[in-house]
């Protein structure tokens, strides 16, 4: 019987998950292992920040509102974008959604283990509609901006 080798990040993915915070490293280490993924963007310069924010991929301007992607004083990212294989961004169907959330699933019961917390980009208030197995996060009207690879610490 063949056994497939357990899922690993590829040395770019590894090289993007080394800009954030311990935390996210070892959560996403972890995470990897139950559910194959890839490291899509660790830490962002300034830059691409406010690059981000003018194409209306982030809310936040990266100048007086500063994203957990950009560096802290030690370096770091406290934010992380990461995509389920095999990735697929047509998210308005209904399959395709519940593959993202299915993986956040694993992301919050691996951070859950760590004792790690962790805020979803489908989830931005916490309200966890999104664990209801009938419910689509994106049905939440006070989700006004869908996310679905971003996940940061909460501190």
């Amino acid at each position: 019987m063949y056994d497939s080798p357990m899922p690993a990040f590829s040395r770019s993915s590894r090289s993007r998950l080394d800009t954030c915070d311990p935390s996210l490293r070892r959560l996403f280490g972890e995470v990897v292992k139950r559910s194959d993924c890839t490291i899509l963007e660790g830490a962002r310069s300034d830059a691409r920040q406010v690059e981000l924010f003018r194409q209306g991929k982030s809310k936040l301007d990266g100048v007086k509102q500063r994203s957990k992607h950009q560096p802290g004083n030690d370096g770091l990212s406290r934010a992380v974008d990461v995509a389920c294989y095999p990735i697929d961004w047509r998210v308005q169907d209904p399959a395709i959604s519940k593959r993202w959330v299915d993986f956040a699933r694993v992301v919050f019961a691996v951070a859950e283990e760590q004792g790690v917390k962790v805020r979803w980009g489908m989830d931005w208030n916490q309200n966890w509609n999104w664990r209801d197995p009938e419910s689509d996060p994106r049905d939440d009207p006070r989700q006004t901006f869908n996310d679905y690879p971003h996940f940061e610490l909460v501190e």
